[in-house]
């Protein structure tokens, strides 16, 4: 029988993987991190500029951080997986194994699509805004990309709803009458988190949005099929 000391060892032996793989994932995408500010400015079409001058450093080690986390998730989950192995039922592990690809697949479209139709879409808006007023307008390239990566990482959450959704109906937790009364309260709730997530314009919350409601409509059909 295993004791609590075996328990946390196992826990740090997987959290070591988790950290060396996430280190190494690091370091690869700084060490391309001005290749990625290249072509993201020339995907935008617009020239990005480091307002001080710590800003690009920061800018760069941002985009690493979140590149590591990205490229690591897949060995993240795994491994808590199978940290979590040895109390789960071998049906609640199949279900946790077999939807794993599912869901770093819809975390990937979930941000690719963030990026080319949420953020491209919202900075030219601003863009021809800017160009039709009398006013310059300097695009810092610390928010700018702040802004881009926040909101594809939010995105590519999100985008998990449908698996989420199908996980909880095959534990019984949820039905597709249970998400129907409360869909009012969710779409309210997507509003409030959106607009975090997103400049305070009417815009990007809606391109946010609607995808979003889209994704749920799809989970109560996925949940009312299960059922």
């Amino acid at each position: 029988m295993e004791t609590l000391d075996d328990h946390i060892q196992a826990l740090s032996n997987r959290l070591k993987i988790v950290g060396i793989f996430f280190l190494v994932s690091l370091g690869v995408v700084f060490y391309f991190s001005s290749d990625i500010l290249t072509f993201i400015q020339n995907d935008l079409g617009f020239k990005l500029f480091a307002l001080t001058s710590y800003e690009t450093l920061y800018t760069q080690l941002m985009i690493a951080f979140l590149g590591g986390f990205l490229l690591s998730l897949p060995v993240t989950f795994y491994e808590l997986i199978l940290f979590m192995k040895p109390g789960l039922k071998e049906s609640e592990y199949r279900v946790l194994r077999n939807y794993l690809p599912f869901s770093i697949l819809l975390f990937s479209v979930g941000s690719i699509f963030s990026y080319q139709f949420v953020v491209k879409t919202s900075l030219a808006f601003f863009q021809s805004v800017t160009d039709a007023s009398t006013v310059g307008a300097v695009w810092g390239l610390q928010n700018t990309i702040g802004f881009a990566l926040r909101l594809s990482a939010f995105m590519g959450i999100i985008f998990q709803l449908p698996i989420v959704a199908v996980i909880l109906a095959k534990a019984g937790l949820i039905n597709k009458e249970l998400m129907v009364k409360y869909r009012s309260y969710f779409i309210v709730a997507i509003l409030l988190v959106s607009a975090l997530a997103t400049p305070p314009d009417m815009i990007s919350q809606a391109l946010v949005t609607l995808p979003v409601i889209g994704l749920y409509q799809l989970s109560i059909y996925l949940v009312k099929k299960i059922g």
